[in-house]
């Protein structure tokens, strides 16, 4: 729901890993992993991939 909100509101792809990567000093890289796996899912149902 956020990942599609993001785009919906403007974000690239890019932005949107960018953002995950930093959130795994936060809260650990393995949630930041599972995140990076449902927005790489986001992504290719929109036509997306491969992000640059």
């Amino acid at each position: 729901m956020h990942v599609n909100a993001a785009l919906n509101v403007g974000l690239t792809p890019t932005e949107i890993t960018e953002a995950m990567l930093h959130a795994a000093v936060y809260c650990g890289f393995p949630r930041a992993l599972n995140a990076t796996f449902v927005a790489k899912k986001v992504f290719a149902e929109r036509g997306l991939l491969p992000v640059a």
